[in-house]
């Protein structure tokens, strides 16, 4: 009986635009009509009620102390009938007939009544318009209405077709000012960054009274992703033998391409990639029968892009980023049961992968990570199947391995990462029964310490963890022997201020064992075992609704002996990277 007399909220969608249809109604048959508005001697019955809640100009006109609030009509000045027509309807069904012929006027009469809904769809209608050809008639109609989202959308529209607008009038009228603003965005779009020195320096050579600007200018083009080639013509130009500054610009070029063969190079803002987004990028190990590869997605087009391929085969891939440079431990084979240690770097600004110096020691099933400019690659099993707690470190600057404090017990197929500048770890296998274990710790790099922390809910090997705004999310892997793999093993967060640990979502399956990347506050999923998904997919995992989705099908098997994750910034549009399309 209690069930029966609660309240209920029932709600007809339609109820509103009803109502309107109905005021609409009345209007046209001039029923109800309580004033009066005139313009170039025609008369418009309305309702109060309406204009007051549709309009700014009439809410403040009928309920404070202008003289009409006391009136039954008002003249309208400054307006054509026919706009103020087009406006009172638009106030009665939502709906404006516009053309090019009409939208001035129509734009006028929506500013002076402040019927801003109006003035947006005035603003749609530009959108939808607006081209390179007519941009600078309608671009001057949006600022004498101030349609601040017209040129904002203008703006977006350069920046995704740079190349297109250089070959109008207005790219060469534009002031320094404005060149600076498009240049200098993360978001501009351009095949290489020589093509955009090129059409720079086509607008700074149409006027040499421009040539006081070319410092500014110049410091916004990023020479360091710039060929060799490139550079060296860059500084056979005028401007550069003239202006030494200038030419320090291409000198930096220069220097990064010599200090990425050998060293870690300075990176600033003339060498970062021109993108506002990381990506997915996942690495493929390579074996006997398929090559190393590195793939990124774009998200937005959905389309895979190999970016490096080679025939060395390898495994056991661990991978951390740096300065936008992908870090890659593995174990190559050279055959006849020969394994060897490889530090390699994947430079996503040239598409080139660099051998460096590797770890002192061969390990299996370790983690690794980077904090700062230096990665720490922690336990593992060496090739006689001993657990290890020892810790490397590296130091990307001088290319050198030092040995660290070491874990706090033996740990292989064990998972790591790091926020607030600690390294966490949780689960693996231990030295002593060689079983999957529940522990969780962090090392603290200030007091260079270990601490042991409240161990996760299931002991699992061949896991991962990821973090996200202060908590750590412990995902997939292996149970301990005995318990079934049929069953889900749920999805684990810790909260680092309270040290707690919650259960999630399940993960796909009892032996769950891909890999995760956390990227803009979801995690992201390769290599799944499910019974609906396949190890060419990518998954989604979205924390406030705690569900998965699926995302996208790779080009290739994901799968944990195959592949790893991890999340770079890649430009597209880049001429070197289009082509590599999938």
């Amino acid at each position: 009986m209690a069930e029966q007399d609660s309240d209920l909220a029932v709600r007809d969608p339609g109820y509103g635009d009803a109502t309107i249809q109905s005021l609409n109604l009345l209007r046209k048959d001039e029923q109800l009509c309580d004033f009066t508005i005139r313009a170039e001697d025609r008369e418009f019955k309305v309702h109060r009620a309406l204009l007051a809640a549709a309009s700014d100009y009439f809410r403040v006109m009928f309920t404070g102390h202008m003289r009409e609030s006391n009136e039954n009509s008002v003249e309208l000045k400054g307006m054509t009938a026919d706009s103020l027509q087009q406006i009172i309807d638009f106030m009665y069904c939502g709906e404006i007939i516009l053309n090019f012929d009409n939208l001035t006027e129509v734009l006028n009469a929506a500013s002076h009544l402040q019927v801003n809904r109006a003035l947006d769809l005035c603003c749609d209608f530009i959108q939808s318009k607006l081209n390179f050809e007519n941009a600078d008639e309608l671009l001057q109609i949006a600022d004498v209405y101030s349609l601040n989202k017209v040129t904002d959308h203008f703006d977006v529209h350069i920046l995704d077709n740079f190349e297109a607008f250089s070959k109008t009038e207005s790219f060469i009228n534009l002031d320094a000012k404005k060149l600076i603003q498009y240049i200098s965005s993360d978001a501009l779009k351009i095949s290489s960054e020589f093509r955009l020195y090129e059409l720079v320096n086509q607008w700074l050579h149409h006027d040499k009274a421009r040539f006081q600007h070319a410092e500014k200018i110049m410091s916004h083009i990023h020479f360091a992703l710039m060929t060799q080639p490139q550079l060296q013509k860059a500084r056979e130009d005028y401007l550069m033998r003239t202006n030494t500054r200038v030419t320090q610009y291409v000198i930096e070029g220069l220097k990064y391409g010599l200090d990425v063969c050998c060293r870690q190079p300075v990176i600033n803002e003339r060498s970062e990639i021109r993108t506002t987004k990381k990506s997915l990028v996942v690495i493929h190990q390579g074996s006997a029968f398929r090559p190393f590869q590195v793939t990124a997605f774009n998200h937005e087009r959905g389309l895979f892009y190999k970016l490096f391929s080679n025939t060395s085969g390898s495994c056991d891939c661990r991978v951390a980023v740096i300065d936008n440079f992908i870090y890659i431990c593995r174990i190559v084979d050279f055959g006849g049961g020969t394994l060897m240690n490889s530090l390699c770097r994947f430079d996503p600004r040239h598409l080139q992968v660099q051998e460096l110096s590797p770890m002192k020691r061969l390990r299996l099933d370790s983690a690794l990570v980077a904090i700062g400019h230096k990665l720490y690659v922690l336990g593992g099993g060496s090739e006689n199947l001993f657990v290890l707690d020892s810790v490397e470190c590296y130091d990307v600057n001088t290319n050198m391995w030092t040995d660290e404090i070491p874990l706090l017990e033996p740990t292989h197929s064990h998972a790591a990462t790091v926020t607030d500048d600690k390294i966490y770890i949780s689960g693996g296998v231990s030295s002593t029964d060689r079983q999957p274990v529940n522990t969780f710790a962090s090392f603290d790099l200030t007091t260079r310490t270990w601490e042991s922390k409240p161990g996760i809910f299931y002991a699992r090997r061949l896991h991962d963890m990821v973090a996200i705004d202060r908590k750590i999310f412990v995902l997939g892997g292996i149970t301990r022997h005995g318990v079934s793999n049929t069953g889900q093993t749920p999805i684990e967060c810790y909260d680092i201020q309270t040290e707690q640990w919650t259960l999630l979502a399940h993960t796909f399956s009892g032996r769950s064992i891909g890999h995760y990347i956390a990227m803009e506050g979801k995690i992201y999923s390769i290599g799944r075992e499910h019974y609906s998904a396949a190890e060419d997919e990518i998954w989604v995992y979205d924390l406030p609704t705690d569900q998965w989705s699926k995302l996208a099908k790779a080009p290739n098997h994901m799968n944990l002996s195959s592949a790893v994750c991890t999340k770079l910034f890649i430009n597209f549009s880049d001429e070197n990277v289009e082509r590599l399309k999938i």
